[in-house]
């Protein structure tokens, strides 16, 4: 029985789509299809929330961190679309706030200085509850802002300080002004440059800093991997343990307030009692659940702070 004879494969021939895939073009039309698919999520961002305006500013920061010095042609040029979009959406976003949602009249006449002080003051407040989350509130008390009062400008005098200490330390290290930019500059739309129609009732609310505190997130959790390097490894996971330990539990308390509008409220209202919006708020939850004289007791007492 005789084989047949094996003739000798012929190399794959070059096709049409392969060389198309070669040609230098392919390359600058995928360049174009992602730079609309990057541009398209940048707009998508904007008009989901336009606190990511900030974005192309910690672009810049992120560069700068991570070399040292930005180029112009390089870094900036190529950004300048973005910052035009993020202006444009925070003009748009002042005026809706103003025109249409109603932040202005006499809860938001602050003089220049006092906005620097209240700026100042938010800056230390996010910052604290950062480190240290507790007495967490849904409404917290409105402050006074009054620039006769010299306690007030401690706040922006100390964060002056700290921002002049991370410009020295940069011949050390980059990244402590790295972090106070990214969170500073994340905060700027609620530090009371401009009014938005939460400032009514309370100059500071948690979720505010959502987007801000990533870049304080970020400064720890390098301080800390830096750390846990030193120590012996069942330290630094004891660490990690006992820290997801403590943020689990402080967070599972602190759901336990959005049980219903009722335990909502009445959390607000035994922490902040002269919060006249928890006292309406409550008012109404309490006539729609047919109990009318309760109701009656709390919007009472709402009409009484703020006649």
């Amino acid at each position: 029985m005789s084989a047949r004879p094996r003739t000798p494969l012929a190399p794959i021939p070059k096709t049409a789509v392969g060389d198309w895939f070669r040609h230098p073009i392919f390359g600058y039309v995928l360049l174009v299809l992602l730079a609309f698919v990057v541009y398209g999520l940048f707009l998508a961002a904007l008009f989901s929330k336009t606190v990511t305006a900030s974005l192309p500013a910690a672009l810049l920061v992120i560069l700068w961190w991570s070399r040292g010095r930005l180029e112009w042609c390089k870094d900036v040029v190529p950004l300048l679309p973005w910052f035009g979009f993020s202006i444009a959406f925070a003009v748009l976003s002042s005026w809706v706030e103003r025109t249409l949602i109603g932040a202005q009249g006499a809860a938001f006449a602050l003089s220049a200085v006092e906005r620097f002080l209240l700026a100042g003051r938010v800056i230390w407040f996010y910052f604290g509850k950062l480190l240290w989350p507790a007495n967490l509130i849904f409404i917290y008390p409105h402050w006074m802002i009054d620039a006769d009062e010299l306690w007030q400008s401690l706040p922006l005098i100390t964060a002056l300080i700290v921002l002049g200490l991370g410009v020295w330390w940069t011949r050390r290290s980059r990244a402590p002004l790295a972090v106070m930019l990214l969170f500073g500059g994340s905060l700027f739309p609620v530090l009371g440059f401009v009014n938005v129609y939460p400032f009514k009732f309370s100059y500071v609310a948690d979720h505010f800093q959502y987007l801000a505190s990533l870049s304080i997130f970020a400064g720890v959790a390098a301080l800390l991997a830096k750390a846990a390097v030193k120590a012996p490894r069942w330290v630094a996971a004891s660490g990690v343990l006992a820290l997801g330990v403590t943020l689990g539990t402080l967070t599972w308390q602190q759901t336990k307030i959005y049980k219903d509008v009722f335990v909502l409220y009445q959390s607000v209202l035994d922490k902040n009692p002269t919060c006249w919006m928890a006292h309406t708020n409550l008012a109404v939850a309490l006539s729609d659940a047919g109990r009318p004289a309760e109701a009656l007791v709390e919007i009472q007492e709402s009409l009484r702070l703020r006649p």
